[in-house]
């Protein structure tokens, strides 16, 4: 057969995706495993193959790609389980972790209440301890050596490292960038030396112009390998006893894959892989209709995630971190706030006004309505009381919800304390949180210029299904496409994409531009970019390679990347419309009349994105006959629509009864296997060729 498949580890749910030849998809989902989070791997898988004619053997022996984004990461570096990291730098830079940017690190990261808080505010605390930070009397500036470095030195650093219990060094010098013979150096020495130790250096991992950033990347990325390492020699071999023998592909969070030994080289690419992959997802989903505008949103357990597709391109994030930790390395943006199903909402102390997470209940003992000990009322539990979920039909009834209890806990901890009834305080709830996921849209889309009237809104997640069409209200968008896939989305994800591997040169080049050098620069990024895919056996006349550059008012800090449209080899009027296409996105970011080249521009980074095809099978199209949603419609239950002005009777619709074609219009909820879809008054629900559910927002007539 050839199945290809999406796996995704979340932080409360593995999710997995199985296609075969013909497009069709199955999905599994089951709770994340900690510590072994392989097991929530084959657990999800177990519950796609129910509804297949193999077992998981036959499938893993029958599978000839396994595609797999991880937050194992993340994990690590939440709960301090990385690796025992030393440090080695430039002598009289050994502060540069722990200085992080100034000021600047005391706030960076924290939630807008906390930022307030100057006081009890700080920096996070170093992966490392300055102790194990070791400098050495080496120095370049720019491209040249103007000091050597000693061997001696180095390998008596890394001995002192080694006797306090170091079990990976990080190496990041002055100006590796563009200099990088030390660090290949101290790679020469350490595998000489110090084999079993794991290494990375900056001028592999990231490099790339900021002392700190650069800095902060490195030793993040030694911290993990490690643990990276292990658990993916110990998914490949869990995978090779069921029998697999195929290609193992890691998810990056550039939105590319790459082989299992690029990500134990770079591990600190893994780091939100599967929301990236969530986005991607989006993307493949959309474009299959014809939608190239889509804000994709991801509301899961503790996280509510955001991508912009503009244009049908994804940006960059300016400034990634993880954990208040800045790193650089290529990664699509995305927002992300402490909003989703698992959010514990309480009350601040002293003033009783509401508040929803950032602390989360996570999915051990997870929401009150769960019955699994959990005493804190939860977005899910407000959901509950609204009257969205059917307890006999949830996750397709093979699990059981108790809203007696979520009904007291919420009661107790928030109605009475407010003074109001159960349901009027939940109804006031589930608007703050709708509003709450709105500011941070208005953030994404209308604060960088982007008109999300103009945009459909993608809802994946298990939890966003019954809030999208809210939220998407308050921003006047028109419309919102929920896939057949939401809830394993970042799997899917996975299947869209290609081996993708970015390569870049930090070089300054002011105006008049010199195309030359440009072409020469390129033309480096373009051969190892090919060189690499050649590698791992790619057709070259397959190869796609997408180029872009990092530009800059002189004077300024931020850079703003462009992509270079034109193929081969560059003229000055190519050059020339590339500046052009910068000038007309710092205006989209920053405002009209914003740009002034007067002021002149600079060239700061150039970049190669080498691209190896997979040929992903199109999704499987089912036949669409005339509405008639009735033979899917279960009955009726109260529900709280702001719209009709409270409680009213509510549909419900088994979503694995309609077929496509089918349209429904009254106010209600669609309930499938993985999660709720809410149908506002006012708003027209159909089923398309490819089983999703798109959404017309007031399109239809309420009274």
């Amino acid at each position: 057969m050839g199945y290809r498949i999406g796996t995704d580890i979340g932080g409360t749910c593995t999710d997995s995706t199985i296609m075969d030849e013909s497009g069709r998809v199955t999905i599994g989902k089951d709770l994340t495993t900690y510590p072994d989070f392989s097991q929530g791997i084959f657990d999800s898988l177990r519950d796609a193959t129910e509804s297949m004619d193999v077992d998981l053997g036959e499938l893993l022996a029958d599978t000839e790609l396994f595609l797999h984004a991880t937050s194992v990461g993340e994990n690590a570096l939440f709960e301090r389980e990385g690796a025992e990291t030393g440090l080695l730098t430039t002598a009289g830079f050994e502060e540069t972790l722990h200085a992080t940017r100034g000021g600047y690190g005391r706030w960076s990261g924290l939630p807008y209440e906390q930022v307030k808080d100057i006081i009890n505010s700080d920096k996070p605390e170093p992966l490392i301890p300055r102790n194990r930070i070791q400098g050495l009397s080496e120095r370049a500036y720019r491209d040249r050596i103007v000091e050597d470095l000693d061997d001696d030195e180095v390998l008596s650093a890394i001995d002192s490292l080694v006797d306090d219990g170091v079990e990976s060094i990080a190496g990041c010098l002055l100006w590796s960038f563009s200099s990088p013979e030390h660090e290949r150096r101290i790679k020469e020495l350490l595998a000489e030396h110090y084999p079993d130790l794991y290494v990375t250096v900056s001028s592999d991992v990231s490099p790339t112009m900021g002392e700190y950033e650069r800095t902060s990347t490195t030793v993040l990325n030694a911290y993990l390998g490690p643990t990276a390492e292990d658990y993916l020699t110990n998914l490949r071999t869990t995978l090779s006893e069921y029998g697999f023998d195929g290609l193992l592909l890691l998810m990056f969070s550039h939105g590319g894959l790459v082989t299992r030994e690029d990500a134990i080289e770079r591990p600190v690419g893994l780091m939100e892989s599967g929301p990236v992959g969530g986005l991607l997802g989006s993307q493949f989903v959309a474009n299959r209709r014809g939608i190239d505008n889509i804000i994709s949103t991801d509301m899961g357990g503790t996280t509510f995630k955001v991508g912009v597709i503009d244009d049908n391109r994804i940006e960059y994030a300016d400034e990634p971190m993880v954990g208040r930790h800045h790193y650089q390395f290529p990664k699509r943006d995305i927002h992300s706030i402490a909003v989703a199903g698992g959010s514990i909402i309480s009350l601040e102390e002293g003033t009783n006004v509401p508040q929803v997470g950032p602390e989360s209940a996570g999915s051990d003992p997870g929401p009150a309505c769960y019955g699994r000990g959990g005493d804190q009322p939860t977005v899910t539990d407000v959901d509950l009381i609204q009257g969205y979920f059917a307890p006999e039909y949830f996750l397709g009834g093979g699990k059981e919800m108790d809203a007696q209890r979520a009904y007291e806990v919420f009661e107790e901890r928030i109605a009475e304390p407010l003074g109001k009834s159960t349901e009027e305080a939940a109804a006031d709830i589930y608007k703050l949180i709708n509003s709450i996921i709105a500011d941070l849209l208005r953030e994404t889309t209308v604060e960088k210029g982007i008109d999300p009237r103009k945009f459909t809104l993608v809802s994946i997640g298990g939890a966003a299904g019954m809030h999208a069409t809210s939220y998407a209200r308050e921003l006047g968008i028109p419309e919102v496409l929920v896939p057949q896939t939401a809830s394993v989305n970042s799997a899917l994800g996975l299947l869209s994409t290609d081996v993708t591997h970015e390569h870049l040169d930090v070089q300054a080049i002011e105006p008049p531009f010199d195309v030359d050098r440009i072409n020469e620069v390129f033309g480096d990024l373009s051969g190892a970019a090919r060189e690499k895919l050649d590698d791992e056996g790619f057709d070259p006349d397959e190869v796609t390679l997408e180029r872009s550059i990092s530009m800059r008012y002189q004077r300024q800090v931020h850079e703003l990347l462009t992509p270079v449209e034109m193929e081969g080899r560059l003229t000055d009027a190519d050059v020339e419309a590339t500046v052009d296409r910068f000038e007309d996105r710092y205006e989209q970011r920053y405002g009209e009349g914003s740009a002034f080249k007067e002021g002149g521009i600079e060239m700061t980074e150039f970049r190669v994105r080498g691209i190896g095809p997979l040929s992903t099978p199109d999704l499987k199209e089912h036949p669409v006959s005339e509405s008639n949603p009735e033979r899917a419609r279960l009955g009726t239950k109260e529900m709280h629509f702001e719209a009709a002005g409270g409680r009213i009777d509510g549909a419900l619709y088994d979503f694995e009864e309609l077929t496509p074609g089918d349209e429904i219009t009254e106010p209600g909820v669609v309930l499938t296997p993985v999660t709720t879809i809410v149908v506002n008054p006012g708003d027209v629900a159909r089923m398309d060729r490819y089983k999703n559910i798109r959404i017309g927002i007031d399109e239809g007539n309420y009274e």
